[in-house]
């Protein structure tokens, strides 16, 4: 859509959801279903309209995101193995019924060629929905990811160090060769998907970031949280910026 009040290009950008059964006394239980503010917050810095996707359906996916300009895949639960053809060794709170939802949020737009930033959890369905693998627990897996300290009055959550690739064309541009991350998670991506190339890695072997092998599709794929980091406002920036670029080419050519 187009912003009437100064003529820029506004993308709408949706943002997928998770599902938590929360206590809020006196009131009793429920079950609440949204996205970190965090996650929502970012994206509207950056300049977007965001919408929250509710789990619906797979089959309905394509008229879930018709409406899309852009998707954010937000972390959460482990992938269920049965999706990548493994047994449980590790895996965590798995969920296959929201699995199989996300997993063809991931199909459609790969299809549509719609843009994605993906996020931890985000990165991971990308692989497997891809024909990729993961390690359902790097603390079980060959490489030991051993993540740094936190960083001194921040969060108290770890960090760590990346390298990433010179020739990657996503994320080099916006974060050069190597950044501080933070180390939030458990699972990663063991094999990559055909199609995807690895373009981050963790000192001690960890895949942080995958690109696609197809330049033409806007994949911002990644396996820490940088909606948690308030200098890696940059990668939503980034993204939001590519999507409305894509969106006035579109509009030139109609």
């Amino acid at each position: 859509m187009v912003d009437q009040i100064n003529g820029e290009v506004t993308p709408v950008i949706y943002v997928s959801t998770w599902r938590k059964t929360m206590d809020i006394a006196p009131y009793g239980v429920f079950d609440i279903e949204g996205s970190i503010t965090d996650y929502v917050q970012r994206t509207q810095n950056a300049g977007a309209i965001v919408l929250q996707v509710p789990r619906d359906a797979p089959e309905r996916v394509a008229r879930v995101l018709a409406g899309a300009d852009a998707l954010v895949l937000i972390g959460g639960e482990d992938v269920d193995p049965s999706f990548y053809g493994q047994e449980d060794r590790g895996s965590k709170s798995t969920t296959p019924e929201a699995d199989a939802f996300d997993l063809a949020l991931v199909h459609e737009a790969r299809r549509r060629n719609l843009p994605l930033f993906a996020i931890c959890r985000g990165q991971q369905l990308v692989n497997v929905a891809l024909g990729g693998t993961l390690h359902q627990d790097i603390a079980q897996a060959p490489i030991q990811h051993s993540p740094g300290p936190a960083a001194p009055g921040e969060s108290p959550v770890a960090e760590h160090s990346i390298s990433i690739e010179p020739d990657s064309r996503f994320l080099g541009q916006v974060l050069g060769q190597s950044a501080r991350v933070n180390s939030i998670h458990h699972q990663a991506v063991d094999v990559c998907a055909p199609g995807l190339r690895v373009v981050a890695r963790s000192e001690d072997g960890v895949v942080e970031a995958v690109e696609p092998v197809d330049g033409d599709w806007l994949l911002l794929s990644v396996q820490w949280h940088p909606e948690k980091m308030a200098e890696h406002q940059v990668l939503f920036d980034w993204f939001v910026a590519g999507v409305r670029k894509r969106l006035g080419r579109r509009q030139l050519i109609a």
